[in-house]
């Protein structure tokens, strides 16, 4: 008897961008049943939210946070987290937004910043156009 089971619950999600436009993303979580997706962990720490972009050699070229970020490619302060919605607002300045047009790989994802319990909402490519 086969069984398969899934733990991978990020959803897929393509997403087209202007080059030197602003990007803006607010994503809600809720669990199956509806309800609020509780962002918070047992010890009552928010979760960091990143947004990382890669390369097709996998190599990491851009990124936003909600915290502040030592990584050149990642800018930091860039995503809002309110737990008490399960929300994640990306609010980047054009000037964030530089890269090439093209196709690009990207990973949306919470993390605990105590234990590092890593949950990832959202994947898919990121296309850039330029005029």
């Amino acid at each position: 008897m086969a069984t398969k089971i899934s733990i991978d619950v990020a959803s897929v999600v393509d997403i087209t961008a202007r080059r030197n436009d602003s990007f803006y993303l607010k994503t809600e979580l809720t669990n199956t049943d509806g309800t609020i997706y509780n962002i918070v962990d047992s010890s009552s720490t928010d979760y960091v939210a990143l947004f990382e972009v890669y390369d097709a050699n996998d190599i990491l070229i851009l990124g936003f946070s909600s915290v502040t970020n030592d990584n050149a490619n990642i800018h930091g302060s860039t995503i809002d987290v309110t737990s008490s919605t399960s929300t994640l607002e990306i609010n980047a300045p054009a000037s964030n937004i530089t890269l090439r047009s093209g196709t690009y790989k990207y990973k949306y994802y919470v993390k605990t910043t105590t234990d590092n319990v890593t949950n990832t909402i959202m994947i898919g490519k990121l296309k850039v156009v330029d005029i």
